[in-house]
């Protein structure tokens, strides 16, 4: 009998630790479920914020990629522009020589584009503007042509209001006008500075600076006037037939159907200019 109780002591004592030992195991794996579901919370916000970073990474290169091509284009632009003049000076520096050169203008172009430079008036460096040595060319034109220019550079033509504005309005420039009789004689005007305002004036004569010449200070009274032409009538172009730079109806038209007129000189003579 007693070793039957002492039997029945010894298995509850051995049943009772291992039943207490199992509960703790079961308490201690919930906690152990609680901690891993915190740590895959923490693993999945630092692949959220790794993701986001990469992400920043790839914009930043995108847009560091923009800027590379940015920089690419502007130095492509300022290759050209060192190899291109932007002006009869530099255009004819080393042959010094009269005739047509490429050049560039930032307010008008980019692109170069020819003109005609005259290197035998006061050392050189000239552009020609408008020539008219004969009546084979037609300078009865519209408000376009003026506007863009026309002729052949190196005989009769015009070198286009836009073109003129963009290059008076980028820095000071002098006017020098020559004009010559059939007869040999020949006479000029020249201006200290010089400026054409913009199509969206009307392209107004809006500076013309001290004069000095032979042919009389006559473009003076024009300052301030819009260009003219027959189908852009702003100071009646039709009464001498032709568009004229900055001229009102009573004086100086530079072109005419036939020739230059130059009150000053005398009045309705034929010219060269």
């Amino acid at each position: 009998m007693l070793h039957f109780i002492l039997f029945l002591i010894l298995h509850y004592s051995l049943w009772f630790p291992i039943k207490n030992v199992c509960g703790e195991d079961l308490d201690s794996s919930t906690s152990y479920d609680c901690n891993f579901d915190v740590q895959i919370d923490v693993f999945k916000k630092f692949l959220e914020e790794l993701q986001a970073a990469r992400k920043r990474e790839d914009d930043i290169w995108t847009q560091i990629a923009l800027i590379e091509t940015r920089l690419q284009s502007i130095e492509e632009q300022l290759s050209v522009r060192k190899s291109v003049p932007s002006s009869c000076l530099e255009a004819a520096a080393e042959s010094f020589k009269s005739g047509v050169y490429n050049i560039t203008l930032e307010k008008f172009s980019g692109t170069p584009f020819a003109v005609y430079c005259n290197e035998e008036v006061d050392y050189g460096g000239w552009l020609v503007i408008q020539r008219r040595v004969s009546n084979a060319g037609d300078f009865y034109r519209d408000w376009r042509e003026y506007k863009n220019g026309f002729g052949v550079l190196d005989e009769n033509y015009w070198i286009g209001l836009e073109k003129l504005h963009a290059f008076t309005s980028s820095c000071q420039h002098e006017l020098h006008i020559e004009m010559q009789k059939y007869s040999g004689e020949g006479y000029y005007a020249r201006y200290s500075e010089f400026v054409v305002g913009s199509e969206s004036e009307g392209y107004p004569l809006k500076i013309l600076g001290t004069y000095e010449g032979t042919a009389g200070d006559i473009l003076r009274i024009h300052v301030g006037m819009n260009f003219t032409t027959y189908d852009n009538d702003n100071d009646c172009a039709y009464t001498y037939f032709g568009g004229r730079l900055l001229i009102e109806c009573a004086y100086s038209p530079l072109d005419t159907a036939y020739g230059r007129n130059w009150v000053g000189i005398s009045v309705n003579e034929t010219l060269k200019s």
